[in-house]
């Protein structure tokens, strides 16, 4: 769950912005009761778990934000119908009580009775209604929600869904964090946006927001699983160097790092006073490569890109040799639809080499500018070892480190060669593929296009058997090995570094 949280940032597809960087990855499930859990181990007498990020929540919107840092606050602020289970890739009910499904495609949800906003006011199912509409309008995460036919509230407490066609990860994007349920009230007293206002109903409601510097939360004495929640009060403090993160953990400033760096946990490691725990991740980084630039629209260019880049060194250099190597595609190996075919598993230069000639092109012919955001500097490093790496096949390329804003803004608008990117997977086969690699997907920066893997697409979306629909995800991932829309780099670890207490 934890290594859920993480996984967040999934709408550009990169830093922390506005797409899915650590942040996710991740992952995305460390809801309110999880983040009670770890704080129940405070040192006696201790009110208040202080817990350090790397950057500032965008906002407080669940149905927009898709940055790591506001998915981490939000998810403590807010529930589904369903969540994560602790077996990743199951999910369990939370704001459901119970529920059938009739036909593959009717759901019938009862909801649990007694549920109090941070408002006060009881939910009921219109708000259920209300909140799955609003996010298919808000259209950051309507994908997942486009096969609904009909939608009502039957009573107070029963929402029937109706859907054009068996969807198989209905259930799991239902217990996407970001998919909460929202207090109708709140949200048109406040115009239509959640961005600075509170319309949970989960472990903690928001007692303030000081924006670049702290965000805090305390704990709500009506959410309807309060025996879980055991600590008072959480503070969110952002953090951005690495550097007085890890010694205001040290000095006992801050109790936890979310989503610690590999060179925090290099620095951090040898005191006696912190406690690191790392788990699988699903925050994956690759180098993307813009298929109607002038050179990487041909897929051989691409190819031999991906075979030119040398992945365990750049792993071992920038990642401390802790990722996970992508040899394949995105689906990491501890996914059950892992792909396995290894087909970049080492560097081939002279392979590369070859595929350039045969594709008309000599040394020095094709020249590129890889986009990384500045605000990730192990990003930007990876940058400048993959531009060093394309010299040996006669490629040259220029590194450009730009502000946040300014580079989503780019990749958003297809304004790019390459990019050096991260991005975060959850728990459904289809979050890792569908809007990253769908012709006119919301997330497909590299504006890539093929009709079988577009089929492909909405054959895994309706194929219920699993070991059937496993086996379309492996297919769709051995024909993005070919194409090479990406260069896939590794999975990162998640990992938390805390006080020993």
């Amino acid at each position: 769950a934890v290594a859920a949280a993480v996984a967040v940032l999934a709408l550009t597809a990169c830093g922390r912005g506005q797409t899915a960087q650590p942040s996710a990855a991740s992952s995305a499930a460390a809801s309110g009761t999880e983040a009670s859990s770890a704080a129940s181990g405070t040192a006696s007498g201790k009110d208040t778990l202080i817990v350090a990020k790397q950057s500032d929540p965008s906002g407080l919107d669940p149905h927009v934000v898709t940055d790591a840092a506001a998915i981490i606050c939000i998810e403590n602020m807010y529930d589904g119908l369903f969540e994560y289970s602790t077996t990743y890739g199951d999910v369990e009910k939370a704001l459901v009580e119970d529920y059938t499904v009739e036909g593959d495609t009717h759901y019938i949800f009862k909801l649990r009775q007694g549920v109090k906003f941070h408002s006060g006011r009881e939910m009921k199912a219109e708000d259920v209604v209300y909140s799955i509409q609003r996010i298919i309008d808000q259209g950051v995460r309507a994908s997942h929600f486009e096969q609904i036919e009909s939608m009502e509230a039957a009573d107070d407490y029963t929402v029937d869904i109706t859907l054009k066609e068996p969807f198989a990860p209905f259930l799991t994007y239902l217990a996407h964090p970001m998919n909460a349920i929202v207090d109708k009230d709140v949200v048109e007293a406040n115009g239509g946006s959640l961005a600075k206002a509170d319309g949970g109903s989960s472990a903690f409601k928001l007692e303030n927001w000081t924006p670049g510097s702290q965000l805090d939360l305390v704990k709500f004495d009506e959410f309807w699983n309060a025996k879980d929640t055991t600590v008072p009060k959480v503070v969110f403090k952002t953090i951005e160097d690495a550097t007085a993160r890890s010694t205001a953990l040290r000095n006992g400033e801050v109790d936890m790092i979310m989503d610690v760096t590999e060179q925090e946990v290099a620095v951090m490691k040898s005191s006696q006073d912190v406690v690191i725990e790392s788990v699988p991740g699903t925050f994956w980084e690759y180098l993307g490569m813009n298929c109607e630039s002038q050179f990487l629209s041909d897929p051989k260019v691409r190819e031999a890109v991906s075979y030119a880049i040398d992945r365990e060194m750049i792993n071992k250099a920038v990642k401390m040799g802790n990722a996970t190597i992508l040899a394949d595609a995105n689906i990491p190996p501890t996914h059950a639809a892992y792909v396995g075919n290894n087909k970049f598993a080492a560097r081939d230069v002279e392979k590369a080499k070859s595929i350039l000639a045969e594709a008309g092109y000599k040394d020095g012919d094709i020249t590129v500018t890889i986009k990384a955001g500045s605000d990730w500097q192990y990003q930007v490093d990876a940058a400048q070892m993959i531009k060093q790496q394309l010299a040996d096949i006669g490629i040259k390329a220029e590194v450009s480190a730009m502000e946040s804003g300014l580079f989503f803004d780019d990749l958003n608008k297809g304004n790019f060669d390459m990019t050096v990117c991260g991005w975060s997977g959850f728990v459904d086969e289809d979050e890792y593929v569908y809007n990253l690699f769908k012709t006119g997907g919301a997330y497909n920066q590299q504006l890539y296009s093929n009709p079988e893997v577009d089929e492909l697409l909405e054959e895994g979306r309706r194929t219920l058997d699993e070991t059937a629909r496993t086996e379309v995800y492996k297919k769709i991932q051995t024909i993005l090995e070919d194409d090479c829309p990406m260069a896939f780099l590794y999975m990162n670890n998640y990992a938390v570094a805390m006080r020993n207490n």
